[in-house]
């Protein structure tokens, strides 16, 4: 059985614990609540910045895929005007079938020979 005296002597610590722990105070000091402010500021600060960051970017992705599709949009005129030029002067398909044939030569005749006198 426990003997009463040691119940006491816990019960005093108990009280002298509660005693100690209520006198603490979680109160932040005028300079932790100023460093609190100022670093609210600066977070707020932060999320308008990343804000308009993730704008810029969006525009930027825009203007970007734009670029893209006129790069693409070149690039196929550009072969279409390669593949062209293979074929020069035949650029036409049926260009075999419209055109005119070359004019025949010239006849060709002796030279007049001159008389001497």
């Amino acid at each position: 059985m426990k003997s009463p005296h040691m119940f006491s002597r816990v019960l005093a610590i108990a009280c002298i614990a509660m005693v100690a722990l209520s006198s603490c105070s979680n109160k932040a000091t005028e300079e932790q609540m100023k460093k609190i402010r100022d670093l609210d500021q600066t977070r707020d600060g932060l999320r308008m910045d990343l804000e308009r960051a993730k704008g810029n970017l969006s525009d930027v992705q825009g203007k970007l895929a734009a670029q893209d599709r006129d790069l693409a949009d070149c690039s196929s005129q550009t072969a279409a005007v390669r593949a062209g030029l293979v074929n020069w002067p035949n650029i036409w398909a049926d260009s075999v079938e419209w055109r005119l044939a070359p004019p025949p030569p010239p006849p060709m005749t002796a030279p007049a020979k001159k008389k001497h006198r």
